[in-house]
């Protein structure tokens, strides 16, 4: 079976959505429920809205950063017979500099306001302070890339689609000179390691609750915390023109 690597326009970002979701939920990662929670047991309705949000940020991109969808799609006999067999969101940021305050709280407000959405913060905070201060010391203020999305759907994993998908945005990365830094999950570092990533950080997630919480946000923070951990995270990077 072969497999190609093709960019992925704005009407398609739905599917590439809904197709992220199944496969890290196959089998679930606990780390992915922080960044993609579902509000109210409603999963279309949380694949819909990231899909929305994506299309908006494709439309009207941010001029520090470009955003680069791309799918692995099985070779048939035409276009149309295509099947979709993985992807990744590949991210070229050209401030290394940016406001993390603001992106922290971007991604906490994902999540419902309440305890949930202070475990949200705590965790976020933690997590992208480990990725500026290790990523400051080695890259600097410079442009750097990074990963918001890699998936293959879990029937087609180790045929090499991984491969194909990192391939292509390391090639990206070394054209622009770019170092990558990506936040992996324990698992996935060998494959890392494979493509030239070096292990900096590993951050056991374990926020604190804050003093003088009410009793119902209290409870909704314990049970934010119960759903989602353990989360291990590993700060890693592949500094431009590793082989």
């Amino acid at each position: 079976m072969c497999f190609n690597v093709e960019d992925v326009s704005v009407e398609e970002l739905p599917d590439m959505i809904a197709a992220e979701r199944y496969a890290f939920e196959t089998p679930l990662q606990p780390i992915f429920r922080l960044y993609c929670p579902i509000i109210d047991n409603d999963r279309e309705k949380a694949i819909a809205d990231t899909a929305a949000k994506e299309q908006a940020r494709a439309r009207n991109p941010d001029v520090n950063e470009k955003d680069m969808w791309i799918k692995a799609v099985s070779s048939q006999e035409s276009e149309t017979d295509e099947k979709l067999v993985g992807g990744a969101q590949w991210i070229f940021i050209s401030n290394g500099s940016s406001d993390l305050k603001d992106h922290i709280e971007s991604l906490a407000k994902r999540h419902p306001e309440g305890g949930a959405r202070l475990f949200a913060e705590q965790s976020f905070r933690i997590l992208c302070e480990c990725e500026e201060r290790n990523r400051l010391g080695i890259t600097g203020t410079g442009p750097y890339a990074t990963l918001g999305s890699f998936f293959t759907l879990p029937e087609y994993r180790k045929l090499g689609i991984g491969h194909l998908l990192m391939q292509w945005g390391l090639e990206k990365a070394d054209e622009k000179g770019l170092d990558v830094w990506i936040e992996a999950a324990p698992p996935a570092v060998p494959f890392y390691e494979r493509h030239g990533f070096i292990q900096k950080e590993v951050t056991h997630l374990q926020p604190r609750q804050p003093d003088g919480l009410s009793e119902k946000v209290a409870a909704e923070w314990d049970a934010t915390a119960k759903s989602l951990l353990p989360i291990t995270a590993v700060t890693m990077c592949r500094l431009a023109g590793s082989h």
